[in-house]
């Protein structure tokens, strides 16, 4: 190089050197990636944090850490530190420089070779204990990319066959920005940073600076650590363009290292160890807001404090949507099937209403508070759990007319959701009333008490002269017990003997020979004048379809095949057969899992009930008791 040309690149660094070389970086640092708001209100994101030298800052706790949701924070829920992969290239740029030999007869770029084929087989063992640290390597020349996001195996095998001829190359700066562009597409794994390894000599091209000042913008931007290793004589090591790729490497937060072949090459596992950690952070969202929305984090070091820059992401957020299901077009309130007479009590006096709950925004959430509304009055309010029902009082309507039920539902970021209003018919069915309705319920007492008097005076009609001279016989007989000449005489008299017989009792049964009933249950929980449903079979299916049912039930609100009765050894089990209306034991929820059957359980198809009762029900121990001690 000529000495005008030397002079103009020394004057070029140290007097028009651009400000983004002015130094290396100084000042700890934090970046995060775009939140993930999958699993809102749970929204993560990936935190690095490094200190000035370029260390990753393990060992953060969340109370160091907060979350700026829209500029106002939220406590961090989980920082968990993970251990990761790197996207890593190397680009190398021939010259003569990496071909000459030392006095063992091994070139420079052999000696390169061997420490990167070092390190690249180190990656492989890895992966056995921590198969989580997946590499991404690359491998540029100036002609492009040689193998590219591969695992280290691969890229050992590429590396190893590529021997360009050196002799014949004049070196450029091609390759480093053919690196850069690798380094920046699409990382196999989220969180996965970026780092290159830059091999060449110096180099004589005056539009150095300008392209490197443009590569090191692009590097910092997206946060590509860039480290050079110059190979090439020591008479070099202080050319202008060597100077050049150092102010780089620190620039972007790199290492460098001059090698003539004489010196020990660092082990370049140095430089990507602090990119293979990571933070993911946790937190929960208080946003209620559809649209764009920024996150940023806050750490704490001691006394001072770093941000990172904010991320935007999208999110849609709405109400939860609340639906009746199952709801009956009619109900029917009459009197009791045994007592129809009464005026005072209608049944049923409640009806179980169930909801389910919809969210349109894809997110769902914990329910806080549901309410039933009917004809626009609250009339059920559940604060706590279940709120998926509501026991809905009928006992104030006397009277036939349509009212309109409408649900609504608070979830846990207090947004609140309210269902359509749907109609629905109470139908009133009272008893007759007047003298004819009081004779007609107590018909049965004054019949008897009729009967009662018409016996009595038949009584006394036909067995009163009797009764008389039974009173004068016996007047007669005390006055003649009274005198001593008609005493009666004592007589031995010999005690019968024989046994009486025994009366057997008739054998009582149902006249079918069945292994269980299923007995109907008026609303209060009185049998109903209805024939039992014997349960003769080990497997019977309840619903409202002859082609899938054995048991066929007369109620709209039940399904084609709506339950199933299996007898499992010695005793039953039932099955919900994915019904819409539900069915229940004892008032708890039946599944497709099944609910074992105990003599005497109340069973629910929907709003129909019975009493379960075994044909020979188990004996009831009678209490053990043994005296006290004396």
């Amino acid at each position: 190089m000529s000495a005008f040309l030397l002079l103009t690149l020394l004057l070029s660094f140290f007097i028009h050197q651009p400000s983004s070389f002015a130094s290396a970086q100084t000042s700890a640092y934090a970046e995060i990636s775009l939140p993930d708001a999958s699993a809102f209100p749970k929204i993560s994101v990936l935190l690095n944090v490094y200190d000035a030298s370029g260390q990753f800052m393990s060992g953060l706790k969340p109370s160091a850490v907060a979350a700026l949701e829209d500029g106002r924070p939220r406590p961090v829920q989980e920082l968990i530190e993970n251990p990761i992969g790197a996207q890593i290239v190397v680009g190398v740029n021939p010259s003569p420089a990496l071909d000459v030999r030392d006095a063992e007869g091994v070139t420079r770029y052999q000696r390169v070779q061997q420490m990167l084929g070092e390190w690249a087989a180190a990656l492989e063992a890895r992966l056995a204990d921590e198969p989580e640290t997946v590499n991404n390597l690359s491998l540029v020349t100036i002609a492009g990319p040689l193998i590219a996001h591969t695992t280290p195996e691969a890229w050992l095998a590429s590396f190893v066959a590529f021997q360009p001829n050196f002799r014949a190359t004049t070196p450029n700066n091609k390759s480093l920005a053919l690196s850069l562009d690798a380094a920046l597409a699409s990382t196999s794994q989220a969180g996965m940073k970026r780092a290159i390894l830059f091999i060449t000599p110096h180099m004589e091209d005056p539009q150095l600076e300008a392209e490197l000042t443009t590569i090191g913008k692009r590097a910092l931007e997206s946060h590509t650590r860039i480290n050079v290793w110059l190979v090439d004589g020591e008479q070099y090591f202080s050319h202008p363009s060597a100077l050049l790729f150092q102010s780089l490497a620190a620039q972007t937060g790199g290492g460098y290292m001059a090698f003539s072949g004489r010196e020990t090459l660092p082990d370049p596992e140095t430089y990507f160890a602090p990119l293979r950690h990571v933070y993911r952070l946790t937190y929960t969202s208080a946003l209620t807001t559809s649209g764009e929305h920024t996150l940023s984090v806050d750490v704490s070091l001691g006394g001072a404090s770093i941000s990172s820059a904010p991320q935007s992401f999208t999110l849609n957020v709405q109400p939860p949507n609340p639906i009746l299901t199952a709801l009956p077009a009619q109900l029917t309130r009459s009197a009791p099937l045994d007592d129809p007479f009464n005026t005072e009590i209608l049944q049923p006096e409640n009806q179980l209403l169930e909801i389910v709950f919809d969210f349109p925004d894809g997110h769902p959430r914990p329910i806080k508070r549901s309410v039933l509304y009917v004809d626009g009055e609250l009339a059920v309010e559940n604060t706590s759990a279940p709120f998926e029902y509501f026991l809905w009082d009928l006992r104030g309507y006397t009277l036939s007319g349509q009212h309109e039920l409408k649900v609504e539902a608070t979830d846990s970021l207090g947004l609140t959701g309210s269902s359509l209003g749907l109609p629905i018919t109470v139908t009133v069915i009272k008893p007759p009333s007047g003298l004819s309705a009081i004779l007609a319920r107590y018909r049965s007492i004054l019949v008897w008490s009729i009967l009662a008097l018409v016996g009595l005076i038949l009584f006394f009609v036909l067995f009163g002269s009797r009764l008389r001279h039974s009173r004068r016989k016996r007047r007669t007989a005390r006055q003649q017990y009274e005198d001593p000449l008609t005493q009666p005489v004592s007589a031995i008299v010999e005690p019968l003997t024989g046994k009486k017989k025994a009366v057997r009792p008739g054998k009582v049964g149902k006249g079918i020979n069945a292994f269980a009933w299923l007995i109907r249950l008026n609303p209060d929980g009185t049998p109903a004048p209805i024939t039992p449903i014997p349960i003769t079979t080990p497997d019977l299916t309840v619903g409202t379809d002859p082609l899938q049912s054995t048991c066929i039930l007369d109620e709209p609100g039940l399904s084609p095949l709506h339950a199933r009765i299996r007898q499992v050894g010695a005793g039953f089990i039932i099955f919900d057969q994915n019904s819409v209306a539900g069915t229940w034991v004892n008032y708890e929820i039946v599944t497709q899992e099944g609910h074992p059957l105990k003599h005497g359980d109340r069973v629910h198809f929907g709003h129909l009930s019975y009493r379960f009762e075994l044909k020979d029900p188990p004996a009831i121990p009678e209490p053990a008791v043994s005296p006290a001690d004396s």
